[in-house]
């Protein structure tokens, strides 16, 4: 019984922590930041495809709100981010001219598959869920509340070709 309640206070604990997942304005505005320190920097307008899941309600909610908060584009420095919707089953070609791909929440399935092609096309892959990070399949993961935290995989940049300015390197955390 003392096991049980021990569970249940650790599971509520977990409920009610905040999630790595749902993207918001200040997310986007962190990741927008990042653009300046990669190496070389990204500047111009900047293709950012939107890879998501239609099927999956999380993937289609996170990629409905970095649609609607980059809009026709945001200026980020010398950059401007510009959105474009690709579903996961035409990642591939939907890489095509893009400097990142965003990767929604609800994609583990897919996660593979994504980095094959972010990989391939070097293109630096970013999300808000911690998993893809963690498990070596997007190179940058960012959480702005209630502190912005910013997660890199070493290997995965590697293999994707991304680097990051020095200065930036010490602002984060690597894995």
């Amino acid at each position: 019984m003392q096991k049980a309640a021990v569970l249940l206070l650790a599971l509520g604990a977990l409920v009610s922590a905040p999630a790595w997942a749902d993207v918001g304005a200040k997310d986007v505005q962190v990741i927008a930041k990042t653009v300046g320190f990669t190496t070389p920097p990204l500047t111009g307008q900047v293709k950012v495809a939107v890879v998501f899941d239609a099927a999956a309600a999380a993937s289609q909610k996170d990629a409905e709100a970095l649609k609607g908060i980059l809009g026709a584009g945001l200026a980020a420095g010398a950059a401007t981010l510009v959105p474009v919707m690709v579903p996961v089953d035409q990642v591939e070609a939907g890489l095509d001219g893009a400097a990142i791909a965003f990767v929604t929440t609800g994609l583990s399935a897919h996660y593979d598959k994504v980095f094959a092609a972010a990989k391939a096309k070097k293109v630096l892959s970013v999300s808000t869920d911690a998993a893809c990070v963690q498990a070596g399949r997007c190179v940058m993961g960012v959480k702005s509340e209630p502190k912005v935290e910013i997660l890199v995989n070493k290997a995965a940049a590697e293999a994707s070709s991304v680097a990051f300015a020095p200065a930036f390197r010490m602002m984060i955390s690597e894995i």
